[in-house]
């Protein structure tokens, strides 16, 4: 996949002083959950992702040129009580997560960012574990690449009622059943 990134964010990142970030949205039913790996909030695409610099983990994400989806998992420690409520309390499975990863200016001491994050991962939350040791809690959050959808079954069939339910006027598998035993001579005369 071509994928391009603006002059300024290269030329930051060829510097010999970077200040890396990431930036995580997860889209939870409540609403969507905007944190990132810096000590001051900063504002992306009009949302403002929460610093929490101490809190946040993510695992490697790894990238193949094979056809293949390979997951991240994100821990988040030290929660805040709200956050916390959201993780327990929402249907997390199946909804969608975003990890960016972008540069601040290295000019001056501003918080500024440099061009726009790249997007690097996009999936869907599969597990949530809650794990409690004694004063702090730990949400681990298992995601799966969004190129797990290539791999699930489709329930779909050729036929025309199947078709019917996507598309009620469509009539292009009208004959299907029809043809199933139907005769053709094929390069040659009818006998």
């Amino acid at each position: 996949m071509a994928r391009s990134i603006g002059s300024n964010f290269l030329a930051q990142l060829n510097s010999s002083e970077i200040r890396p970030f990431y930036a995580i949205k997860m889209n939870f039913t409540s609403g969507a959950l905007l944190l990132n790996t810096t000590y001051n909030d900063l504002v992306i695409g009009g949302n403002t992702y929460l610093s929490s610099g101490h809190i946040l983990n993510i695992s490697q994400i790894a990238e193949t040129s094979d056809t293949k989806a390979s997951g991240i998992q994100i821990n988040l420690t030290g929660l805040d009580s709200s956050i916390l409520s959201a993780g327990l309390n929402d249907d997390v499975a199946g909804m969608v997560v975003e990890v960016y990863f972008g540069v601040l200016t290295t000019t001056s001491n501003a918080d500024v960012i440099v061009d726009t994050p790249y997007k690097i991962f996009e999936g869907f939350i599969d597990t949530m574990v809650l794990d409690e040791q004694g004063i702090s809690s730990t949400l681990k959050f298992t995601v799966e690449n969004k190129m797990i959808i290539l791999e699930k079954p489709t329930d779909r069939r050729y036929t025309d009622e199947d078709q019917k339910d996507l598309f009620p006027n469509d009539r292009g598998l009208e004959f299907v059943a029809s043809l199933q035993n139907k005769s053709i001579a094929w390069g040659g005369g009818s006998k």
